[in-house]
């Protein structure tokens, strides 16, 4: 029997979340990839990869080429109006800082371009708004709820991705 996921061609993706999980809020970058990855490798049959850093890393290059779409997620200070944004990043060679805490997805695309890879063809950040940074292993409830909805937010967004996957 053929289902539409059957003529869906084989999209591979690589999740990273990457933030402190004894930073209380900064963890929910690691907590929703886990989810994200869940959902597509058991609810979707996509080829998903995970990968959970306490921060991006120049290594993860040859990880994230391995996929045609790259999902990151991390805990962010800013607070957006419905807790999460998700927004699609774009190669940059730029640095906030001298530190390897100052590389972010952007930069991590662009030294793949660099290399000459030509995966992953999109990327996209979620990013959730987190209370408080301190030292903790607890999540606020607060920040528990807005990753909720940032994985609801992301499944509705997957189906829209589903479905122009499908039209190739």
């Amino acid at each position: 029997m053929n289902t539409t996921r059957d003529r869906i061609p084989r999209l591979s993706v690589w999740v990273a979340g990457f933030g402190n999980e004894y930073r209380e809020d900064d963890a929910a970058g690691v907590i929703l990839a886990s989810r994200i990855y869940k959902f597509l490798r058991e609810d979707r049959g996509v080829a998903a990869t995970l990968c959970l850093e306490h921060q991006l890393l120049p290594e993860l290059v040859s990880e994230m080429v391995t996929a045609d779409l790259a999902i990151f997620c991390d805990a962010d200070t800013a607070v957006y109006e419905d807790g999460f944004r998700v927004t699609e990043v774009f190669p940059s060679s730029r640095l906030d800082g001298f530190n390897i805490h100052s590389i972010g997805p952007e930069w991590l695309l662009d030294l793949a371009k660099k290399t000459g890879a030509a995966k992953p063809q999109k990327a996209l950040l979620v990013a959730v708004s987190g209370e408080k940074f301190d030292f903790s292993e607890n999540v606020t409830a607060i920040c528990l709820a807005r990753i909720d909805k940032a994985m609801n937010g992301f499944r509705l967004l997957w189906e829209k991705i589903e479905t122009d996957v499908s039209r190739l």
